[in-house]
């Protein structure tokens, strides 16, 4: 007999992602301390099913507890309430004597994550404008091209109109997230594509004729990888073929530090039509101003999931005046000398 599955719901994973950065962890290192009970505990989980996790994808009730667990959440509220709860689960996993409230996040020092996009929505700062542009070129039947240096907050951005897309994308459409540096050549990439819709691996017309019936808004992070070998411009033309019109099975959303006519210039070597020109309208993130990183740095040494201490760090203007020209307005780094600022604070006080 099949061992029964859960996925998460939305508001499931934004509490699983608060829970997590609260810890200090990494997808990695939550697999690592997931504990499955049974008459012999097992330590420990493979990352992909952790991925599954997090991406609402059906995994074994087993694994979706412990994952839980892990992270002292009840699994009960972090399961999508659509899906039917097997009465095996309930006996065997639910005991409500022992179960452990959602903790509320605290933190010692307000200035995370340092390192990688940020996936949770109360610590996104300062792209309200960018991502309200994007809904309003995807809802006027257009994809958009994301164009910025590195660690300028790209993958942030795409992480954030993954999450929001569907409350703001109108019409609808299922949002899937790749990053690209996870994925080997063009076949590797199909397959992918495919897995997200539930369908065997396919590409030219046939993949057209399987994505008729669906709705797909793709967000490519690392598009740079498409100019790597291992992939052609016939998957790009693909992505184009499959992006184009107004009812289209695909909207796009891809990250890249290059504008796309520059970046894959194959195919007007060839007098042919550029992929993505066109296809997609260009946002063009840049730094931040001297304004917004003053906002920032104040909105997070005053914010509310700090633990609470007698005696409040606070940056002097000089500081603050520092901090903003040493990070050239870029986020990342901003964050990585306020994180340093705040935590000698921490260090004198001991």
């Amino acid at each position: 007999m099949p061992q029964p599955t859960l996925t998460a719901s939305e508001t499931g994973i934004e509490k699983a992602e608060i829970a997590l950065t609260g810890k200090g962890w990494s997808r990695q290192d939550l697999a690592s301390c997931v504990v499955l009970e049974g008459k012999k505990p097992q330590t420990g989980i493979t990352i992909g099913v952790v991925h599954k996790f997090f991406t609402q994808q059906d995994i074994k009730s087993q694994y979706f507890v412990g994952i839980c667990k892990a992270l002292e959440l009840d699994w009960q509220e972090i399961k999508n309430q659509n899906t039917t709860t097997s009465p095996e689960i309930s006996l065997t996993n639910h005991n409500p004597s022992r179960e452990i409230a959602q903790p509320d996040i605290k933190c010692k020092n307000p200035f995370i994550p340092q390192h990688g996009k940020i996936d949770v929505p109360q610590f996104l700062f300062g792209r309200e404008r960018e991502i309200r542009r994007v809904f309003e070129t995807l809802n006027s039947g257009s994809s958009v091209a994301i164009i910025g240096e590195r660690a300028i907050g790209k993958s942030s951005l795409l992480q954030a109109i993954y999450q929001q897309a569907p409350n703001q994308l109108r019409p609808s459409r299922q949002p899937h997230y790749l990053n690209l540096q996870n994925v080997h050549d063009e076949d590797d990439f199909y397959g992918a594509l495919c897995s997200f819709v539930g369908i065997e691996t396919t590409k030219g017309f046939l993949l057209l004729r399987a994505l008729e019936s669906h709705r797909l808004l793709l967000l490519l992070d690392e598009v740079e990888k498409m100019n790597w070998d291992g992939f052609t411009n016939k998957v790009r033309g693909q992505l184009r073929g499959l992006a184009e019109g107004t009812n289209a099975p695909l909207r796009l959303v891809v990250a890249a530090c290059t504008s796309l006519d520059i970046l894959f210039p194959d195919s007007q070597d060839n007098n042919m039509t550029s992929p993505f020109k066109g296809i997609c309208i260009e946002e063009t993130l840049k730094q931040w101003n001297d304004e917004i990183s003053r906002k920032f740095i104040i909105s997070r040494l005053q914010a509310d999931w700090l633990e609470p201490v007698a005696k409040p760090v606070i940056f002097t203007e000089d500081e603050i005046a520092e901090l903003i020209a040493k990070s050239g307005g870029y986020p990342q780094k901003l964050m990585m000398l306020c994180y340093q600022t705040y935590a000698s604070y921490l260090n004198d006080r001991k």
